[in-house]
């Protein structure tokens, strides 16, 4: 197997894995009808003050922090390359915006969609 190979298994083992994260629900809801009103609360930077609003937000932060962080990595229709100085909050806005634009979408996973919300923002340069 490839070096390259070898690293997209790696991800995709993360990225359908992050379900079972500690402290998170086995069977939590990651559609964006779900996430969304949280992670608006964290993108507008609104304190929360429901559980739920909080955890959904933070659910939000740190998935499009981690996924803006391997976007490099995946195959060039799925690959991004977000600045390296965005914030959390900053990729969340992208994400947001994406989502907002295609309504119809809501009942995808979230991750998904800010995966191509990234590519559609900040597709990598070539490789020469």
């Amino acid at each position: 197997m490839t070096d390259g190979a070898l690293r997209m298994v790696a991800l995709l083992v993360l990225l359908f894995s992050v379900g079972e994260v500690a402290g998170q629900p086995p069977n939590m809801d990651t559609s964006a009808n779900n996430v969304f009103s949280g992670c608006k609360a964290f993108a507008d930077g609104r304190p929360t003050t429901s559980y739920e609003l909080a955890k959904l937000g933070n659910y939000c932060a740190g998935m499009v922090h981690a996924l803006a962080g391997v976007a490099h990595i995946l195959p060039p229709n799925y690959q991004s390359c977000a600045p390296d100085n965005s914030t959390a909050r900053q990729l969340a806005l992208v994400v947001l915006r994406y989502i907002e634009a295609r309504p119809q979408r809501m009942h995808e996973d979230f991750r998904l969609l800010a995966v191509e919300a990234f590519h559609d923002a900040w597709p990598c340069a070539p490789s020469r």
